[in-house]
C-alpha cells in the first residue's frame, strides 16, 4: 500500500529530481545546509547509497531572493536488497542525527527522508 503522503508529495506539479533541480540555480538549497554545494553532496550520498531517483518535494520558492529550499527527499527505493540495505542506512543516520530512529525496511517502494 502507497504512503498518501509520498503519493501527494509526488503527484505535485513543483516536485522536481534532485539533482536536475540543485543544478539549476546556485540559490537552491536543502533543509538548513548554508550552501548548495553541501545540498548537492546530501544528495549524491543518497545516490551512492543507492537510491534510484531522489526527488525534491514541498519546496518553498523565495522569490524576493530568487532561492528555493526543501527540507523534504523522497527516495526511490531500489529493488535490489543490498541496495535498499545501503539508502535505509543512509536515510538512518540522517533521521539519527534529528534525534529519531530510523525507518524500518517494510518493502515499501519509496522513503521520505526529511532534513530539518
Amino acid at each position: 500500500m502507497a504512503d498518501p503522503l509520498i503519493t501527494g508529495f509526488l503527484a505535485d506539479p513543483a516536485t522536481r529530481e534532485a539533482r536536475a533541480w540543485l543544478e539549476s540555480s546556485d540559490a537552491n538549497t536543502l533543509g538548513e545546509l548554508p550552501s548548495v554545494e553541501e545540498s548537492r553532496a546530501v544528495v549524491e550520498a543518497a545516490y551512492s547509497a543507492g537510491a534510484a531517483r531522489v526527488m525534491a518535494v514541498g519546496i518553498d520558492e523565495y522569490p524576493e531572493d530568487g532561492a528555493s529550499n526543501t527540507g523534504k527527499l523522497v527516495i526511490e527505493l531500489p529493488a535490489d536488497p543490498g541496495l535498499r540495505s545501503g539508502v535505509f542506512a543512509w536515510a538512518a543516520a540522517i533521521a539519527e542525527d534529528q534525534g529519531f530512529d530510523g525507518e524500518t525496511d517494510c518493502g515499501q517502494t519509496h522513503l521520505l527522508v526529511s532534513l530539518d
